[in-house]
């Protein structure tokens, strides 16, 4: 098992509590191409949070939990949460967006609401897909080419 593998295993778990978002999306490279999208939440995990909490220290913003200099509760912000976001799609050889996002929530942050991403590659990216593709299988008995067959079948009959 790689790094990576263990990462996911241990910190990405969807948020089969919240609706799962089936959608659309477009390109355009020279015509445009439509394509089936399924949007999870994912659970704010340590992991999650701490790479969320380093990418807005590096930007300027006091961190949600603990981090370095930011050494306790009170030094953070202790009402503001990250609310995960990660995707699949019809389109990308990979079928998993190229980011995981997050949303800065309920801050008194100047950027409260304001979206992130952790960008993805490739190899990331494929063992996120085996990752939901597990979670769904197990959780709401589709796998993820079945949802995004589902979701086909919706923007088609809003054609």
């Amino acid at each position: 098992m790689t790094l990576t593998e263990g990462f996911v295993r241990d910190q990405v778990f969807i948020d089969f509590a919240l609706d799962v978002v089936f959608g659309e999306d477009q390109v355009n490279i020279s015509h445009p191409c439509r394509f089936p999208t399924v949007t999870f939440q994912l659970m704010a995990t340590y992991g999650l949070n701490t790479i969320a909490d380093r990418i807005r220290v590096d930007l300027g913003y006091t961190p949600m939990h603990p981090l370095g200099v930011y050494s306790s509760d009170e030094m953070c912000d202790p009402n503001g949460w990250y609310s995960f976001y990660i995707g699949i799609n019809g389109y990308s050889d990979s079928h998993v967006d190229s980011c995981i996002e997050f949303v800065v929530e309920n801050s008194d942050s100047v950027d409260n609401d304001q979206r992130y991403s952790i960008d993805l590659t490739e190899e990331e990216q494929n063992v996120l897909w085996e990752r939901l593709n597990a979670q769904c299988n197990r959780y709401i008995s589709q796998n993820c080419e079945e949802l995004l067959a589902e979701a086909k079948k919706k923007m088609e009959v809003t054609e």
